[in-house]
């Protein structure tokens, strides 16, 4: 059996950087644990994102689960999306206890060429959660206001799951094209911080408006494509995960804090 902690790179396609956890990563295995996640997002090509393969992650404690949550601090502070890929049952019970399995986006199969929009959205949700909490997201109250319209907006455009994945494709098409032009709405209407948040969210589903729902031969299509189930899905929910943060800002001003914002350690 391997003992303490042992940490390889797998290869990963572009863009992706992939971290292989062997062992423990309690307290005698976290300086290992932080050093490798800090050469994993702070190398000379940082990655768009981090993937954690914690299947052979055998025990993991606070001191371990600690490193994690700095590594997801900094990540939110380069842009840089941070997954958990299969995590055991151990690990998943300490995310659970403490409160921080929402944290991370935990993977159930290990799929480095997962870099969808919602990772994306997730990666920029981040930096907004991460200004938030240190008093840096300061919108006034006309920008709170907007805001909840927007939000508004995008749940009416795209609801749960289950409803978006019973339409077919062109309907679900139409409303991630609503989704998207309540986004360029909100633009318009505002400058500063929400607008950079909302041009980017826009910037981030901007594929979408490649895609098609209609047959079409050769030119005819314009470059356009006909998009996969699953990447429908992909988009509706980075749509979701902006709508509910957008929801969740309700403060203003400076030294506020508009969004939930956890822990960034445990103890």
């Amino acid at each position: 059996m391997i003992t303490g902690l042992h940490v390889s790179h797998p290869r990963a396609p572009t863009g992706t950087r992939v971290l292989a956890l062997t062992g423990e990563a309690d307290i005698d295995g976290a300086p290992l644990l932080a050093r490798a996640l800090h050469e994993a997002l702070d190398g000379a090509e940082a990655p768009m994102t981090l993937v954690v393969d914690c299947s052979g992650l055998r025990f993991c404690d606070c001191a371990g689960l600690n490193e994690f949550l700095r590594a997801r601090r900094s990540a939110a502070t380069a842009g840089i999306a941070v997954r958990l890929a299969t995590p055991g049952p151990q690990f998943t019970r300490l995310l659970d206890l403490t409160g921080t399995y929402g944290l991370f986006d935990v993977q159930a199969a290990l799929d480095p060429t997962r870099t969808g929009m919602c990772i994306q959205a997730s990666a920029l949700a981040a930096q907004v959660e991460l200004q938030a909490g240190s008093g840096q997201w300061e919108l006034s109250r006309d920008e709170i206001a907007l805001a909840h319209s927007t939000s508004a907006h995008l749940a009416d455009a795209v609801g749960p799951a289950t409803t978006q994945e019973a339409l077919p494709g062109i309907e679900r098409l139409e409303r991630l094209r609503e989704a998207l032009a309540a986004l360029a709405i909100g633009i318009a209407h505002t400058h500063g911080q929400l607008a950079w948040f909302l041009a980017r969210t826009a910037t981030v589903l901007a594929p979408v408006l490649q895609w098609r729902a209609l047959t079409a031969e050769g030119e005819r299509a314009l470059g356009t494509v006909v998009p996969s189930a699953a990447e429908f899905t992909d988009a509706e929910d980075a749509v979701r995960l902006v709508h509910t943060l957008l929801a969740r800002t309700t403060s203003h001003g400076p030294g506020t804090k508009p969004v939930s914002v956890q822990p960034d350690t445990v103890g």
